[in-house]
């Protein structure tokens, strides 16, 4: 079995007590440093590419988002819409909400389109409840025009699935790469029915992008960040080493489209919140 390899960008989460030194990055390996580290990410294919892009906030590139399809009459909205993890509009350090943003197809540079409205949404950068900040890290934005292409539908998700793929910006190779082969996990130390474990390869600016069923090709979450406990007793987990995928002690998560989302989609394509 391939370990996975997962870097976040800009949000690690610690959960319950004895909380472990906060980390911008967690790598998934096989617990053995000196055969180097597992990384299954590749350039995604046109297809996948043409519906995710990057988010730009204040001159700096903050994650990735996704063009989804908002209902089956996609062809009468009037601005297309984007979907990404709510922390990217907030600077980590200060907790303030970015002044201006734009939506990059495909990562590209010079092809942003500003944000012209963002949904309401119930994320608190400064919350204690690092599950319950993942559970509401999840934000819609209309667009100040029409992109080109329809987008990727939303979906439910089952509470396990086994061939799932995460599509976001890739640092390193700076593109917009997938990560195929995924699974999701159950735990008993990080519990919530509003997310969906995985360990899908991520690095540093794909907060935001889209958790997809490989079978169905629809969105089935957003990813968010890594999930990190340190139990009594043991060692802390480390990026460093490379070390396994553990639902219990380290895991990268994504907030789960559910019936919730679905609604919230609903109410903000029908009464679209304040001007961004």
């Amino acid at each position: 079995m391939n370990y996975r390899r997962f870097n976040i960008f800009l949000f690690t989460l610690t959960i319950s007590v004895p909380i472990s030194t906060t980390t911008t990055a967690a790598i998934f390996g096989d617990g053995n440093p000196a055969n180097g580290i597992e990384d299954q990410r590749l350039l995604a294919p046109n297809k996948l590419q043409r519906s995710v892009g990057t988010v730009i906030c204040d001159g700096g590139l903050r994650g990735t988002a996704v063009h989804i399809i908002a209902d089956d009459n996609n062809a009468n909205q009037q601005r297309s819409i984007v979907l990404t993890a709510a922390h990217v509009l907030y600077h980590p350090d200060t907790d303030e909400r970015y002044k201006e943003c734009a939506y990059h197809p495909q990562g590209k540079r010079l092809s942003g389109v500003a944000f012209a409205q963002v949904s309401e949404h119930d994320f608190k950068p400064t919350i204690n409840s690092k599950i319950r900040q993942a559970n509401q890290d999840i934000v819609f934005i209309a667009l100040a025009k029409k992109l080109q292409h329809s987008g990727m539908k939303l979906s439910l998700t089952g509470q396990s699935s086994s061939d799932l793929q995460l599509i976001g910006f890739n640092e390193s190779q700076n593109n917009i790469s997938i990560s195929r082969g995924c699974q999701s996990f159950l735990s008993r130390q990080f519990v919530s029915a509003q997310l969906l474990l995985h360990d899908c390869d991520a690095g540093r600016g794909a907060s935001g992008g889209p958790l997809i069923d490989a079978k169905t090709g629809a969105v089935v979450g957003i990813h968010g960040g890594t999930l990190l406990f340190s139990p009594p007793g043991k060692e802390t987990p480390s990026a460093a080493n490379g070390a396994p995928a553990d639902a219990e002690t380290l895991i990268n998560q994504a907030k789960k489209i559910d019936n919730g989302v679905l609604a919230q989609l609903r109410e903000f394509t029908a009464y679209p919140a304040k001007d961004f």
